[in-house]
């Protein structure tokens, strides 16, 4: 492979790995919802189409991220089963089931022809069912959980084992079509890795509360998705993932500003 196709494939790895550590380090610090912020922004997403931009035409990036669209749906139903599952299971029961759950959705979505209209369809019915399940769900605090003594070196293998991961799939997804390419790339692979990390060290009720948080950031990354299939074609490249991006922080300071007014004391 030469040096230009290995540059996208390094760059996502390396973003992925960083988001991984990031991400599990600041959740077990300040708690689930900044881990669920950071790891619901397109970081690792990002340097992937960019990059994939310099090998294909705007039509096949608009494909991708169309399918990746609706394929984050199944992402959804992931974080759905992992969050009903992991506060009362092991952790090989509870993510195991949430990655079939992504596969199941991911193998239903890679068999239909998707619009924009219907991808946001599912998508907003699969987040709206997460949002309403677990509306009245505890708040587990990270602070009062018996964390184990972190282990920078373990982060740091964990990250590495998903970057190399990651490179594997890119790799192939290269003579994979736009359809198959947006699938394959929606695998939430840095959330993953995330509860791989944290899980054991704050427990099952604390994590799943991660992702019952992330699942108001991640219907928003979906909407980053959509936007860089609408508007890449009429606007290129660059203006399009530069929306993309906008999008994705309008909706991130939009969780965060809603979090802040819920913490406010009411007198």
């Amino acid at each position: 492979m030469t040096a230009s196709l290995w540059m996208p494939v390094l760059a996502r790895a390396l973003t992925t790995g960083l988001v991984v550590v990031l991400a599990s380090a600041l959740a077990e610090a300040a708690g689930p919802f900044w881990g669920a912020l950071i790891i619901s922004l397109p970081v690792t997403a990002g340097p992937a189409y960019a990059f994939m931009a310099l090998q294909h035409e705007p039509a096949f990036i608009a494909g991708a991220a169309l399918n990746g669209f609706a394929a984050n749906a199944a992402t959804g139903a992931f974080l759905i089963v992992y969050a009903r599952l992991a506060p009362a299971g092991p952790q090989p029961r509870a993510l195991g089931a949430a990655v079939l759950a992504w596969l199941a959705g991911a193998l239903l979505v890679s068999q239909i022809a998707w619009t924009p209209l219907a991808a946001l369809a599912l998508n907003g019915a699969v987040y709206g069912l997460g949002a309403a399940l677990f509306r009245t769900g505890r708040r587990t605090d990270y602070r009062r959980s018996a964390v184990a003594a972190r282990r920078w070196l373990d982060l740091l293998i964990r990250a590495a084992a998903v970057a190399l991961f990651v490179t594997a799939v890119l790799a192939a997804s290269s003579v994979l079509s736009p359809a198959r390419t947006g699938v394959i790339a929606a695998f939430p692979v840095a959330l993953t890795s995330t509860i791989v990390i944290l899980h054991p060290r704050v427990g099952g009720a604390a994590t799943a509360q991660l992702a019952v948080t992330a699942i108001r950031g991640v219907f928003g990354f979906g909407l980053t998705l959509l936007t860089l299939h609408l508007l890449v074609e009429p606007w290129g490249v660059a203006r399009a993932l530069l929306a993309a991006l906008g999008v994705s922080l309008a909706w991130s300071a939009g969780l965060l500003a809603l979090q802040r007014l819920a913490s406010r004391p009411v007198r």
